[in-house]
């Protein structure tokens, strides 16, 4: 797929060159002008990422259906698009998801005057799936636990970082870009950054807590950030990923897909079932609506209503 990088003209000098670009040129010409005005808009790095990818494939597709100038985009197109998607084996969800960032992308298109109605607005978009959330299960854990219960380095490491995906339900990214002055040992909390660069704060349990420092301990450099290769290099966001994953294949973990989101859902399950609510799992997450951590809520059962009850009962605890 073509890659859709930014110029290095100035802002101006972009308008010019969309104003005044052959036919060819122009689809591509508005996405990097898009992804200018999305980037001085403050979005996040894997945001622009993610339109650039989405957005870029629409518009490669267009371009060899030679469909150049953005008159010529009906909602039959975006419907061909989406179909070559599905054709391709992409799920439901991840088709809805490019058409939710090619909706956007002809909004902005709109709202700058590019054109004065968008091919979006009869298109429905795909239907989601809903996908039954399979955390790791307490046998998981002790198994990826268990393989890192030495005093090595990489198994100390590894065993912070098991213990902080799931004591907090931070994303990868937010987990990767820690760094150690994040951390407040006194406080028991860390700050991170979420979606979006929006700034929260999470706590820490005991556990963890002693885990982080035993992995600390253990170091012996300058480093600002948290987490380090078994070299003592920088631990990039997908070297956290690799380690994950290679740990959990390792535990032999078939029920639960081995990656760094498991983690956050098996965080997100366990807190709703030790009496945690989901509008402080909410603050916790990250969230910016209900409805996104409600999306856990759907795997309790009666079993988590009754245990939580007899810990938080109006009439008990009133202690008649």
């Amino acid at each position: 797929m073509k890659e859709h990088s930014l110029s290095n003209g100035s802002y101006d000098c972009l308008i010019r060159n969309i104003e005044h670009s052959p036919a060819s040129n122009q689809l591509d010409k508005l996405l990097n002008f898009y992804l200018v005005a999305c980037k001085v808009e403050g979005k996040s790095a894997a945001t622009i990422d993610t339109y650039r990818r989405r957005v870029g494939g629409f518009v490669t597709f267009c371009l060899h259906e030679n469909l150049l100038i953005t008159p010529a985009i009906n909602p039959q197109i975006i419907r061909a698009f989406l179909l070559s998607l599905q054709e391709k084996g992409c799920s439901n969800n991840t088709v809805n998801a490019y058409y939710r960032a090619i909706q956007t992308f002809f909004n902005w298109l709109v709202n700058e005057a590019y054109i004065t109605s968008t091919p979006m607005k009869t298109l429905k978009p795909p239907r989601l799936e809903k996908k039954v959330i399979r955390p790791f299960t307490n046998e998981d854990i002790r198994r990826l636990l268990a393989m890192n219960a030495k005093t090595d380095f990489l198994s100390l490491r590894n065993r912070a970082l098991i213990l902080l995906f799931l004591d907090t339900g931070l994303r990868l990214a937010e987990v990767s870009g820690i760094k150690i002055s994040d951390i407040d040992f006194d406080q028991e909390t860390i700050c991170v950054f979420g979606k979006g660069s929006k700034e929260r704060v999470v706590r820490v349990g005991k556990q963890t807590q002693k885990a982080l420092l035993k992995y600390l301990l253990s170091r012996n450099d300058n480093y600002p950030g948290l987490w380090l290769t078994e070299e003592h290099r920088p631990l990039t966001i997908r070297g956290v990923q690799e380690a994950i994953k290679k740990l959990c294949y390792r535990a032999n973990i078939i029920d639960a897909k081995p990656g760094p989101h498991t983690f956050r859902h098996t965080a997100a399950i366990n807190y709703l079932r030790n009496g945690g609510d989901e509008f402080t799992l909410q603050i916790m997450l990250g969230h910016t609506t209900l409805a996104m951590t409600r999306r856990y809520t759907s795997t309790l059962g009666t079993e988590d209503m009754l245990r939580v009850h007899r810990q938080v009962s109006p009439v008990d605890n009133l202690k008649l």
